[in-house]
């Protein structure tokens, strides 16, 4: 069977065909035109960023002049500086002065305090009746600064209020920084509270040595961190010079052990002169020594390791009983020092001091609560009327700790202070308000941080005389009587 196709419909075909293939040339011909604009446009975005690079190069060479344009008007603004150009145009400025800006630390504080008293079943502080009030509104400033001369060196400076003046002129309060609201709108007085220079060495730092610390002025007490406030009132300043060495005795994964030597020798009194024509008086000094033992632990029950101190201490007050050296100044109606410790005469306590003192804390933090409690023991061995007079003991526990907005502490303390066992001038200042020495009793305290620089504090002093049947002072016929003291503090603190 033959098929014929007419000749027309071949025609027809071949025509169909070669329109499509036509077509389908032309698509490839653009698509290939396409691909070459590709090519030549990414081929400019490489030139692009090369030459981007090459200008961030320059401008952190160079720091050219940036054109940037807005949408009126050209503005010229400068390319960052580098560290070297911005020390230069700093020292231009300043003339020099930033030199001392660095590593330069500045601190301070105000506290706003109300203070109310009350006493009852002894004699009055001007000798009336047996029960008394006081209200008294007091603040506080303190500020200064540090400087860092290089690792091995620093020096600083700070300035607090007082008002307890001597007759001639002299700040009679070493254990305050208080400043009494009232005398007419007068202004206040301000002190020198710390000056001092610091040496640590870095030729020190040998085998489990950390750190050698040498400090000569008047500066904190170093003698704070292993003891309480039964010993040294936390205002106290000494003078004179101390060195403390910083020991890591032992290193593990669970347990460090790192240990500390203090050694501090102090000006009590200089006595250039005589009182009095024909008397020698000698000067006087403190001479302290602090050893310390402080275990950290790590548990598997708490979040933080377990901190552990045990201290032992020795402080030798070299002829502080004798000669007025417990008075402030040489005048007839010299500030009394003794601060309920027994007075024999005038010019003499009934006891020298050489104290011998035991402390104990540990801080652990079950469940994130920071929890401190602590024990303290000093016993004088230079003397006392009976050997209940010559100990003081004390424990406490303080819960929370105030580092930023929201946070809260609190602390109970009990205290017995013999009337010699330590000496009165430079023990708490609180405890007690005829002494501070020769007494027992109570202190509670509350503190909350309103923000991360203002903090309300509240505390309550319940104390009782030890110290009964014993003369006021030297001149006194009156008895001191068996006397409860209350005590309640509202303080506002700013920090700076």
């Amino acid at each position: 069977m033959k098929i014929l196709i007419p000749l027309r419909g071949i025609f027809f075909f071949i025509a169909v065909a070669m329109m499509f293939h036509t077509r389908v040339f032309a698509q490839d011909v653009a698509m290939a035109d396409r691909m070459a604009a590709l090519e030549k446009e990414m081929a400019k975005m490489q030139k692009t960023i090369q030459d981007q690079n090459q200008q961030i190069a320059q401008l952190k060479s160079t720091g050219p002049q940036i054109q940037v344009a807005g949408a009126k008007d050209n503005v010229t603004t400068a390319a960052p500086m580098n560290e070297y150009e911005f020390n230069n145009m700093l020292d231009s400025s300043l003339g020099g002065s930033q030199k001392w800006l660095k590593n330069l630390k500045f601190a301070g504080d105000l506290r706003l305090r109300y203070e109310a008293f009350h006493a009852s079943g002894g004699a009055s502080p001007g000798g009336g009746s047996s029960d008394w009030d006081r209200n008294r509104f007091r603040f506080r400033l303190r500020y200064g600064f540090e400087k860092t001369f290089s690792p091995e060196w620093k020096a600083g400076f700070s300035m607090a209020s007082g008002d307890k003046v001597t007759n001639n002129g002299h700040n009679a309060d070493p254990t305050s920084t208080n400043q009494t609201m009232g005398s007419d709108f007068n202004f206040k007085n301000i002190w020198i509270e710390k000056a001092y220079g610091t040496y640590t060495p870095n030729w020190a730092k040998v085998g489990p040595v950390k750190e050698l610390e040498v400090t000569g002025g008047k500066f904190t007490n170093p003698f704070e961190r292993g003891s309480s406030d039964m010993v040294f009132d936390r205002d106290l300043k000494p003078e004179g010079v101390y060195e403390k060495v910083n020991v890591n005795l032992y290193n593990s994964e669970n347990i460090k052990i790192n240990s500390y030597f203090t050694g501090g020798q102090f000006i009590l009194q200089e006595n250039a002169a005589p009182i009095s024509s024909g008397v020698t008086y000698s000067d006087s000094e403190m001479y302290g020594f602090q050893w310390g033992l402080n275990p950290i632990v790590y548990t598997p029950w708490l979040e933080r390791p377990v901190d552990l101190l045990s201290a032992i201490s020795y402080f030798d007050y070299s002829d502080y009983s004798q000669n007025r050296n417990w008075r402030i100044d040489s005048s007839a109606a010299a500030t009394s020092l003794a601060n309920g410790n027994s007075v024999c005469s005038p010019n003499e306590l009934c006891t020298g001091f050489k104290v011998l003192e035991l402390y104990h804390e540990a801080a652990i933090t079950p469940y994130g609560l920071p929890i401190r409690p602590f024990v303290d023991y000093a016993h004088n061995m230079d003397a006392g009327r009976s050997m209940r007079d010559r100990d003081a003991w004390g424990l406490g526990v303080k819960v929370g700790k105030s580092l930023k907005k929201g946070d809260w502490e609190a602390m109970y303390q009990y205290k017995w202070i013999g009337a010699d066992s330590v000496p009165g001038a430079f023990n708490d200042s609180d405890f007690g308000y005829r002494g501070y020495a020769g007494n027992q009793g109570s202190v509670i305290k509350l503190g909350y941080m309103l923000t991360d620089y203002l903090t309300v504090n509240a505390a309550a002093y319940i104390v009782r005389n030890l110290n009964i049947g014993q003369a006021l002072d030297a001149t006194s016929t009156s008895r001191l009587k068996s006397e409860q003291q209350s005590r309640f503090q509202m303080d506002l603190v700013w920090k700076f």
